[in-house]
């Protein structure tokens, strides 16, 4: 029994022997075969990583940044020893960008160098495809831009209006190549949301749109956002309103006419807007006070429209003024002068306690200014001259004003203004000096 295990185990021995001079061999076999009877091979190697770099060059010294690098990929034929590059991959390959011919801007087509990462093999590259690829070279610079709201689908409710969008920052860095920064003219940032609004909002956006001076779209690769991000849209909502205009008359006789003065607005209403919701649709504002004393044929009257509108509200008309004007040439408007003598004038309100004496004899070259043949229907007996002395308190001469109007008729009126000379004493004085005039007389008789 132990003979039999010991020629066992020698078989054992003798057999594992013998396939490990079998397979040296074969090794031997096939290197001799691969020299003499297949010394060299092709081989294809697909999608092998291009390295793009500029570092260290002129390009780099020079400042310039390239455009539109990515990760390139190539296939690569080569042919060599197939004990050598028969268990070739990816990783035995490099495959590199020359950018020795960079040395200023511009679009530059590189040739694409491939080799082996084993130095001591030895390999020829058969072929590269792609064997070159495009590359943009340009100084890269940064500017600073005001950024507007775009929103085509966010409208208002009838009866309402929006403002023009306000934008959260308001200024946006941007950067890329200096010759493309320079096309930009305008930035927006834009909201696609679709809304009907009835009151205030904000909305978010990231989308961005570059336009040039012609209002053409930038293509938006060439710019980055440095300060990449979101941006809030604010919107406000106004309610539309119509503003009808007048204008009043001031220092006008009791009982005149007004209605009858032959003039015309430029406009007679305004179209604004105004951020109180539940304000009312339609309103009528006064755009001021004239003098009927200063309304005379040629004479017209420029009112500001927007002083006279209420807090917040803004014009939408684009009419920032309107004239008042006069037609008392149609109308056959004509003047008549007068002389007032002093006797005609009447002291209204006289101060207590005191004696008034109008020392002007006369007022001459008193205008008036009316309907044709109103003017020619009025006498001095029509017309009523005053000086209301309601103000005076002190004695002394002072000249003052006289209102002047025609009585007899409520559509002709006064031009201008006039004034008088008035001597205001003390009576309590006057008497007193009276009396002693009058003592110093009777003592003289009786001597």
């Amino acid at each position: 029994m132990e003979k039999v295990k010991k020629n066992r185990t020698s078989l054992l021995a003798t057999d594992l022997g013998l396939r490990i001079v079998a397979i040296i061999i074969a090794v031997i076999i096939w290197l001799f075969l691969s020299i003499t009877e297949y010394p060299t091979i092709f081989k294809t190697i697909t999608n092998v990583p291009v390295v793009f770099s500029i570092e260290g060059t002129a390009a780099a010294e020079k400042g310039l940044q390239a455009l539109g690098s990515k990760d390139w990929t190539v296939d690569v034929e080569i042919k060599g020893m197939n004990y050598e590059i028969g268990s070739y991959g990816v990783n035995d390959l490099v495959a590199t960008v020359d950018t020795s011919t960079v040395t200023k801007e511009g679009v530059y087509s590189l040739e694409i160098n491939v080799k082996s990462t084993h130095s001591s093999d030895t390999v020829n590259i058969v072929s590269v495809s792609p064997d070159t690829v495009e590359v943009n070279f340009v100084h890269i610079g940064t500017d600073v831009f005001d950024i507007t709201a775009s929103a085509p689908n966010i409208s208002a409710e009838q009866g309402m209006m929006l403002r023009s969008p306000v934008v959260s920052p308001s200024k946006v860095t941007v950067e890329g190549a200096e010759s493309d920064l320079s096309k930009i003219k305008r930035v927006e940032a834009v909201v696609d949301a679709e809304s009907v609004l009835s009151e205030a909002a904000s909305m978010t956006t990231d989308k961005v749109v570059f336009y040039d001076e012609n209002g053409s779209v930038l293509d938006g690769s060439k710019y980055t956002l440095v300060d990449a991000g979101k941006f809030d849209v604010s919107f406000d909502v106004y309610k539309k309103k119509t503003v009808n205009l007048t204008v009043g008359f001031k220092d006008v006789p009791t009982g005149f006419n007004t209605a009858s003065i032959p003039y015309t607005l430029s406009e007679t209403s305004v179209n604004v807007i105004t951020p109180k919701l539940d304000d009312v649709s339609e309103q009528t504002i006064s755009l001021g006070m004239i003098s009927l004393s200063e309304i005379d044929e040629g004479k017209s009257f420029t009112f500001d429209v927007n002083q006279k509108l209420q807090s917040g509200e803004i014009n939408q008309s684009g009419v920032d003024t309107v004239t008042m004007t006069f037609d008392f040439e149609t109308k056959k408007y004509a003047k008549k002068e007068f002389t007032i003598p002093s006797s005609s004038i009447k002291i209204i309100n006289p101060p207590a306690g005191k004696n008034i004496n109008v020392e002007t004899k006369q007022i001459p070259s008193v205008k008036f200014f009316g309907p044709e043949t109103d003017i020619n229907d009025l006498k001095l007996s029509g017309i009523t001259a005053t000086v209301d002395l309601s103000d005076i308190s002190t004695v002394g001469t002072v000249t003052h004003a006289v209102k002047i109007y025609a009585a007899s008729s409520n559509t002709v009126w006064c031009l201008g203004t006039h004034e008088i000379q008035i001597d205001i004493e003390d009576k309590a004085a006057a008497d007193s000096r009276s009396e002693s005039s009058d003592d110093s007389s009777s003592s003289s008789k009786a001597d």
